[in-house]
């Protein structure tokens, strides 16, 4: 018996593929356009852990902040992803927005740092409230 086999071409071959890897692509692509580098600031912003933390950590112990917002729910990365991060002076200088969440009011912890070398060195440490009206408190100023 002969049996005549017809060839596929490259594109029925491949079709599920391509279909698989365009599903995946566009949603990437859609999300790195829209938010440009901001994915990577707060990327390189969450690298440095402690930058953060140590500044929650002053903030929290803070009697004022303690006073005014309860105590402040443990640091994570989504309340990076809520507030800001902007670098200047070559990456050497960052300006970070974390919210805060206590147990009786929400605010937000404002950090300027300045990076010596391998360290990063705060220049300000401010804490935010909004509600009932606008408060500052300082934790820490160079």
């Amino acid at each position: 018996m002969n049996e005549i086999t017809e060839r596929k071409s490259w594109w029925n071959r491949n079709r599920k593929w391509i279909s698989l890897f365009i599903i995946i692509l566009i949603p990437i692509v859609t999300f790195f356009s829209l938010t440009g580098d901001a994915t990577f600031r707060y990327g390189s912003a969450h690298m440095q852990p402690g930058l953060i933390k140590n500044a929650y950590e002053m903030a929290n112990k803070n009697e004022i902040v303690s006073q005014k917002l309860g105590q402040l729910s443990e640091y994570n990365f989504l309340r990076l992803i809520e507030g800001d991060v902007l670098y200047d002076n070559n990456g050497n200088t960052v300006y970070i927005t974390v919210n805060l969440l206590g147990t009786k009011k929400k605010g937000k912890l404002d950090i300027y740092a300045h990076q010596n070398g391998e360290k990063w060195e705060y220049q300000k440490v401010i804490v935010r409230i909004k509600k009932p009206r606008k408060e500052t408190i300082k934790i820490f100023e160079k």
